[in-house]
Formats: structure tokens, C-alpha cells, sequence
């Protein structure tokens, strides 16, 4: 009766013990991330070219155990959306605003408001995530689609 009450102890204690590494990524990524800084490229050779990178030290994103994820700056949320992971190596936010309207007016967003964002670093203290895409568009006058070209890149620690 003491061996299986050991053995028992030992198994519970091993489940317990589990490192962190081999917890899955919806494990590591739910809970409270503070920003680091967000940076935006937006290219449209040879018209536009252009990089800002943001300090974001007071924004809190909190991935919730429910798929939901809030941003906070300042102790004022700016945004809620959901989040899921997918093949362990994507992050999928649905209902991000990027703020890329269609420059030709009326038409939808320019980018989707579910994007698909690489996960390039996450660790117990570093969450780091990107985003890319090229949108060709059609402009009036101009005799062959320009190809926009957008990255974001999204870094945050514990």
C-alpha cells in the first residue's frame, strides 16, 4: 500500500513539475505581457517607404484562458479582441484594425481584421510576433498595380 501511495505521490509530483518548455504555446502566451515597442514598415516602392517604430512601455495586452485578449494602456482599454494559436507556431488575432483603409475610398479595409502573426520569440520573459503581407492595388492613372507592402512587428515581456 506504500509503494502505490509513492507511486502515486511521484507521478502527481512529476505532472506538477512539468517545464515550461514542454507546456503548449496556448499555455505561454495566456497571461499579462507589458510592451515593449510595435514597429510598422509600410513600403510602396518608389512612392512610399516608411518605418515607425513605437515605445509601447505603458500597454498591457492580457491573453485570457478564454481565447479573448485585452489592451490596456495607461490602466484604459483600447482595444478587445480574440486570440487562438495555430499549429503552434502562428498567433491569429481576430478583429485587429491595422488602420489601413482603401486609399480609393468606399471599398473595405485594405487588410483583414483577422490577421496571422509568425511568432518569432516566445519565451517565459519575451513575446515577439510578425506580421507581413503585399497588397497590389490598382490606381487610377497609374498604368500597372502598386504593391504595398506592410510588416508589423509586436514585442512584449513579462
Amino acid at each position: 500500500m506504500k509503494k502505490i501511495a509513492l507511486i502515486a505521490a511521484i507521478g502527481l509530483l512529476a505532472v506538477a513539475c512539468t517545464k515550461w518548455e514542454n507546456r503548449s504555446t496556448e499555455y505561454k502566451v495566456t497571461g499579462l505581457w507589458t510592451g515593449v515597442n510595435q514597429e510598422l514598415q509600410v513600403q510602396a516602392s518608389p512612392f512610399l517607404d516608411t518605418n515607425d517604430l513605437t515605445a509601447t512601455p505603458y500597454t498591457e495586452a492580457n491573453f485570457m484562458e478564454n481565447g479573448s485578449l485585452t489592451i490596456d494602456s495607461a490602466g484604459v482599454r483600447i482595444d478587445s479582441m480574440g486570440w487562438s494559436i495555430k499549429n503552434d507556431t502562428i498567433l491569429v488575432l481576430d478583429g485587429i484594425d491595422l488602420g489601413f483603409d482603401n486609399p480609393l475610398g468606399g471599398g473595405p479595409s485594405l487588410v483583414p481584421s483577422n490577421l496571422e502573426f509568425e511568432i518569432r520569440t516566445l519565451t517565459q520573459d519575451q513575446f515577439n510576433f510578425r506580421f507581413d503581407t503585399v497588397i497590389s492595388l490598382s490606381i487610377p492613372l497609374i498604368p500597372v498595380p502598386v504593391n504595398l507592402t506592410l510588416k508589423q512587428i509586436q514585442r512584449w515581456e513579462r
